[in-house]
């Protein structure tokens, strides 16, 4: 099975919700062709972007310190 590439930014509405301003909005996840995502609320034009390698990092980090944790309180017990 050979890789499709896409050249054009993908968007998709996420059902997950943040309250902003008083109002309940979605989150709009964009996916870039050079390997970014950028997020931002539904019906705002503020983007924060971040590489895909970052958010990698970032849950490897998150998973490692859960682990960490929870193998300090099963000895702790």
């Amino acid at each position: 099975m050979t890789a499709r590439t896409f050249t054009r930014p993908v968007r998709r509405r996420v059902e997950d919700t943040i309250r902003s301003g008083g109002k309940q909005r979605r989150v709009v996840v964009t996916v870039y062709p050079s390997g970014a995502l950028g997020l931002r609320l539904e019906r705002t034009r503020r983007e924060e972007q971040i590489l895909a390698s970052t958010i990698y990092a970032i849950a490897v980090r998150l998973r490692v310190t859960a682990e960490r944790a929870e193998k300090k309180k099963a000895r702790a017990a």
